[in-house]
């Protein structure tokens, strides 16, 4: 019953590090239910119940992938909007860890839009949808993370 609470534990962080851009949560929290199956032997965590949270991180990882390009998409945003966006992204959580990925994608998508189109409004508008992209993003790996770790306390504890 040791090990159970132990990975319990380990596994518990990473619905909170869904709520911070760029962090690996998902993948964290695959590699210790993973990591479980194998020092249980998959008796407990099974090969079947592996699958299925592979199928919870390949969801993610597109979550993660798209939900900010729909967005800016949705604003308006051009293909060098997205490309901008992305690099202020990048630019931001290095230079203000952890949220300052949300302040690089708006400022790039911002920025590209207005040398492209030089309307400040359609601009706003496009950085704007890739914010509330990636912001839904967010939110819905949460929801994924939360929806992980009550399935791995199901399959350990009452399974």
């Amino acid at each position: 019953m040791f090990l159970p609470i132990i990975f319990t534990i380990l596994i518990f962080p990473g619905m909170f590090m869904a709520l911070i851009p760029m962090m690996p949560a998902m993948p964290y929290m695959f590699l210790v239910v993973l990591a479980y199956g194998f020092m249980d032997g998959f008796e407990v965590v099974t090969l079947q119940d592996i699958g299925i949270f592979a199928g919870i991180l390949i969801i993610s990882i597109l979550i993660d992938y798209f939900a900010g390009i729909v967005g800016a998409k949705y604003g308006g945003a051009s293909r060098k909007g997205i490309l901008f966006g992305f690099l202020g992204l990048v630019l931001g959580v290095l230079l203000l860890p952890p949220f300052g990925g949300f302040i690089g994608l708006f400022i790039g998508v911002f920025i590209a839009e207005f040398v492209l189109k030089s309307d400040a409004q359609k601009a706003i508008k496009a950085a704007t949808g890739s914010l509330i992209g990636s912001i839904s993003g967010i939110l819905l790996n949460t929801l994924l993370a939360i929806i992980f770790f009550i399935l791995f306390i199901i399959f350990v504890f009452f399974i």
